[in-house]
């Protein structure tokens, strides 16, 4: 199981470098175009952050978009903290389509929606990746406890 973490943090990194930019007025690396959620535009707070954020919750049947549309647009989520960190044991979502400049973010590949929580999502266009954390609203407005495990681990230093 360690091994699939890795993997993936692997991936994400792979996804992040391989879609840097260089240059004084390009836009930040890791975020090279625009992503809305519902109408909210994902902003950086200061242009070497790892990630731009979408400040309100959002609805997990909520519209992504980006300004162009690309020849194949891919979205991967991962669950995390708010500061980014993907949470361990946790699967990314993939959603994609092609011929588009938005997707629904209840089409996963699973057929699952997004469940409330906040995720890390790597937006693939044209060529490039733009790095979006994002909270989806409890439609319930239940409190969400931690798992007795987590507490666990982050007393122990392992989170």
């Amino acid at each position: 199981m360690n091994s699939i973490t890795n993997l993936i943090r692997l991936w994400i990194l792979t996804a992040v470098l391989g879609s840097s930019a260089s240059g004084a007025d390009d836009p930040p690396m890791f975020y090279p175009f625009k992503v809305t959620i519902g109408e909210q535009e994902a902003k950086m707070k200061d242009p070497g952050d790892l990630f731009a954020i979408i400040e309100k919750p959002v609805k997990a049947a909520d519209l992504l978009k980006i300004d162009k549309e690309a020849d194949f647009l891919i979205a991967n989520a991962c669950p995390c903290k708010e500061d980014g960190t993907i949470l361990d044991g946790n699967h990314v979502i993939a959603i994609y389509a092609p011929k588009a400049k938005s997707l629904p973010l209840i089409s996963t590949l699973k057929k699952e929606p997004l469940k409330p929580g906040t995720y890390l999502m790597n937006v693939v266009a044209h060529g490039k990746t733009a790095r979006v954390v994002f909270t989806i609203a409890d439609p319930q407005g239940k409190l969400r406890l931690p798992k007795v495990s987590d507490i666990i681990k982050f007393l122990k230093g392992d989170s």
